[in-house]
């Protein structure tokens, strides 16, 4: 199924749509012609109460889960930016360290970025991390715990820097553990089969024109389908055409650049 998440989305519930709806109104059609109108009709008048009543609750876990799923894809910005940040501020505030410990310094964070950016966040398209990134990452935490207090003229700045750095891994973890985190498989069973259920349902009703009810049931399809790629789509934050970006880093990797200090 992520397969469809490479494709521009118009492409992918094209696809989707197309063969799903084709599949729903072959055995529409097969029902119909074993079933007439006139006994369907018979089912309208209680089947109408019925069939609103499950649209009801199914609506109601659709806009659940789609703000959740959007809740969770904002969550995981922010712990991108947080992370950003703080590596931009580690990297400002060299300026109050020694010159061979602001070097190396600067040296791993401009690695640390590169890795990321570039391998690991290929590597979290499948829940993964890259052990080059944890080791660099490792490295810089080891400068700042190894720096010798005697040796800066600011002490304050390292406890602050300490901090950040702190901080700065646990953004790390999070970020790691968003790119594993997707809706349990039980939460999409109940989706697929209430969504099944729904378009099922229209089959048992009897519209005299069947080509109306044709076209009213591939609409219904249609939106089943844009809903539950909308949610796949929230569901895998780093995957696809859709994927979060490392546009978040550009502002630090432009300062390491340009940096003169």
């Amino acid at each position: 199924m992520s397969i469809f998440l490479q494709y521009h989305f118009l492409v992918s519930i094209f696809i989707i749509s197309a063969v799903s709806i084709a599949v729903f109104l072959i055995s529409l059609r097969i029902i119909r012609k074993k079933i007439q109108q006139d006994t369907l009709k018979e089912n309208h008048e209680v089947a109408g109460f019925i069939y609103n009543a499950v649209c009801i609750i199914y609506a109601v876990l659709i806009a659940f889960v789609v703000y959740a799923s959007w809740n969770s894809l904002k969550e995981t910005n922010i712990i991108i930016e947080q992370e950003s940040n703080h590596l931009l501020d580690l990297y400002y505030g060299t300026k109050a360290f020694p010159d061979t410990i602001r070097q190396e310094i600067r040296t791993t964070i401009n690695d640390y970025v590169n890795i990321v950016t570039k391998e690991e966040w290929e590597s979290m398209a499948e829940g993964k991390r890259s052990y080059e990134a944890a080791k660099v990452f490792g490295k810089l935490a080891d400068i700042y715990i190894l720096i010798d207090q005697s040796r800066m003229p600011n002490n304050s700045v390292l406890s602050e820097a300490l901090k950040i750095v702190n901080e700065l891994g646990e953004y790390r973890r999070l970020r790691l553990l968003k790119s594993r985190e997707h809706i349990p498989d039980i939460i999409w069973m109940v989706l697929l089969i209430g969504s099944v259920i729904l378009i099922v349902f229209t089959f048992f009703f009897g519209a005299r024109n069947l080509n109306h009810q044709y076209f009213m049931t591939a609409i219904l399809i249609f939106v089943s389908v844009l809903v539950l790629y909308l949610i796949y789509v929230l569901d895998h934050p780093f995957v696809g055409l859709y994927r979060i970006t490392t546009d978040t880093f550009e502002p630090l990797i432009s300062y390491i650049r340009d940096f003169k200090g």
